[in-house]
């Protein structure tokens, strides 16, 4: 099995502010005594639960210089454990940096970008100008992107945010050439490809699971299967703030051919894995 969304910080909070400075993700979502989860304990847990692989995700950094140190400890970590693949962190913001610091992590080893968070990084997703660049450097690289997204009704919890499902839509619109990944089931996004110039126009995006058993009812899996089909569902669990053992459970249920699709093959084929 492949773990699609989880997290992993080198150290507490508080060592990393002192190191590096503070950051509107901590503030948005760690207490600053908050000891983190490193790939160590990752580790232990994937061999728990029988992941084979976990897809270890940044955040939705404003500091550059801890968006840089999360980045380089993803690659780090990855480049001694081949059961962890990297994605980078970036934020547009950034101009020219966020450019080439991408490039750098492409040429370490980055499967991937993100976790954007486009509350916390203030990001206009349907800003042509903000976004092309990275974009470009994402489509050449055929890397896919993952993107938080924010359910616009329900319960607040730490790091939900506000992006509206529109503005994602319309990134959609702009970039419909890149792989494109919707985090926590794109904040409900997939029901609308019931619509069918939505289900055309989102032939490459995907939504994973992370965070299912705290958002929705385990009738989404029979929902969504139904609606998006078991190809474009991948499994994750947002390791640390959630075991996978919650939604592996809600999965149970599910076919053994979809199950497969969901824990493993879509996630091999989006990453190129053999």
């Amino acid at each position: 099995m492949i773990d699609f969304h989880t997290h992993i910080l080198p150290n507490q909070v508080n060592n990393i502010i002192q190191s590096f400075g503070s950051d509107e993700v901590f503030k948005e979502m760690f207490d600053s005594n908050k000891e983190t989860s490193d790939f160590s304990k990752l580790l232990i847990n994937m061999s728990k639960y029988s992941i084979s692989k976990s897809v270890i995700l940044g955040y939705g950094w404003t500091n550059f210089e801890v968006l840089k140190m999360s980045n380089s400890y993803n690659l780090d970590c990855a480049s001694n454990n081949k059961e962890l693949i990297p994605f980078c962190s970036i934020n547009p913001h950034f101009g020219k940096k966020n450019s080439d610091e991408l490039e750098r992590c492409i040429s370490l080893g980055a499967k991937g970008i993100g976790e954007i968070h486009p509350t916390v990084q203030n990001l206009e997703m349907n800003n042509l100008e903000i976004w092309k660049d990275t974009m470009q450097i994402a489509l050449s690289a055929d890397l896919p992107i993952s993107i938080h997204c924010s359910e616009p009704v329900g319960h607040i919890y730490p790091g939900k945010g506000n992006t509206e499902l529109n503005k994602i839509y319309e990134f959609i619109k702009l970039f419909p050439k890149n792989k494109i990944v919707l985090s926590h089931w794109g904040g409900g996004l997939f029901f609308y490809e019931l619509m069918k110039e939505v289900k055309k126009l989102s032939k490459n995006v995907y939504y994973d699971t992370a965070a299912t058993s705290y958002l929705y009812d385990k009738d989404i899996f029979e929902i969504s299967l139904k609606i998006i089909g078991p190809e474009k569902i991948l499994f994750g669990s947002d390791f640390p703030i959630l075991n996978p053992s919650r939604v592996l459970a809600e999965m149970k249920n599910i076919g053994l051919s979809d199950f497969e699709k969901l824990t493993s093959l879509n996630a091999k084929f989006l990453l190129g894995l053999n």
